[in-house]
């Protein structure tokens, strides 16, 4: 499945997109396929003695990476001197990237889960700590899939913790909550200006004035922009990283002074669409689809690690809510570390080889 979506990137940069660049990349995207199966495969050759030390590497990556979030909210920069140029963001080790809640929605559950699996008190202290965290690094839409999965997986593991140990935590993080907005003007003043309202409150110079535009916010206007793209591209799209170049056309500016210009759509479904076409659409859709399933019917010994990385995936199909690239580099890895835990179907090789 994934050779015949690889071989149908590579025809769409050179029958559709007709770029080098495009080419370029759709052929190097076969790196990301390799990666999913090669961590499968490690994590789970000679009886997965190698997948506990993993994981608790990247947990310790989690924490050191919480912590210096936490260190950047008081000091208005960095352990490295980073710091956000956007009002109510962190950069953390991202810098002026700003992606350091892309990075927190891949791996927070995963490391939750490895937490669990070692001492069920400290999971419950960190349980509130990373939301909490996640809160204040100020991205919206990394927040909402956050706080999403975070309730659903808190629905898996209430058995393994206790639901009264759930309740009085979810209760202490809704108080938090609660503190943190009603003492907003205190982040603004002594912690160097900085506030994670952002999250919040839609930031009035993200709204657009234009009669007739949904929500009146940039992000709608990169998907007003990519819908007219795929109503005029539905088969093939425009092809692979081409929205950035479709999208300066005078005819896909809704009036004048307003753009949707973007390097892409900034969500995953349009994206897609706008550049795949239909057919690139469902090919890469229904793979994700179906491991999905596969791997949640396989899951009959209920691996937390495998639940956590569903729940991300089911997350980062939700419509409407912005996204990063499903092609650059940073959203792709981490997409592509949490599919490896799906490849259920390879568990019989696994077995005949090791």
């Amino acid at each position: 499945f994934l050779l015949i979506i690889y071989i149908y990137l590579i025809f769409n940069s050179i029958f559709i997109a007709q770029d080098f660049d495009s080419l370029v990349r759709s052929i190097g995207f076969i790196r990301f396929f390799l990666l999913a199966y090669a961590i499968f495969y490690y994590l789970n050759i000679e009886n997965r003695k190698y997948k506990n030390l993993v994981l608790k590497y990247w947990s310790y990556i989690f924490f050191i990476v919480t912590a210096d979030l936490i260190f950047e909210v008081f000091l208005h920069k960095n352990i490295l001197g980073f710091s956000s140029n956007y009002p109510g963001r962190l950069a953390g080790f991202t810098g002026e990237e700003l992606k350091v809640g892309g990075y927190y929605f891949g791996f927070i559950l995963l490391t939750l889960s490895y937490l669990l699996y070692k001492n069920k008190y400290s999971f419950l202290i960190f349980f509130c700590i990373f939301i909490i965290v996640a809160l204040l690094i100020g991205e919206r839409a990394n927040f909402i899939k956050i706080l999403i999965i975070y309730l659903f997986f808190t629905f898996f593991v209430a058995k393994n913790i206790g639901y009264k140990n759930i309740f009085i935590f979810l209760s202490t993080i809704l108080v938090l909550f609660i503190f943190i907005y009603n003492y907003n003007s205190y982040f603004n003043t002594k912690i160097r200006s900085y506030s994670p309202f952002h999250i919040i409150d839609v930031d009035k110079k993200e709204k657009l004035k234009h009669k007739g535009f949904l929500g009146y916010q940039r992000h709608f206007l990169h998907y007003s922009t990519a819908y007219k793209i795929i109503k005029k591209n539905p088969v093939f799209g425009v092809g692979m990283k081409k929205f950035r170049n479709e999208s300066t056309k005078e005819e896909y500016n809704p009036a004048k002074g307003i753009t949707g210009y973007a390097n892409h759509p900034h969500q995953t479904h349009f994206e897609l669409l706008s550049e795949l076409g239909i057919i690139g659409y469902l090919l890469i859709i229904l793979n994700i689809l179906n491991i999905i399933w596969s791997s949640f019917k396989n899951n009959t010994k209920k691996d937390l690690f495998i639940t956590s990385s569903i729940l991300f995936m089911i997350a980062t199909l939700i419509p409407i809510i912005p996204s990063g690239s499903f092609f650059t580099t940073f959203t792709a890895t981490i997409f592509w570390i949490n599919y490896s835990f799906l490849i259920t179907n390879s568990q019989k090789i696994i077995k005949n080889n090791g």
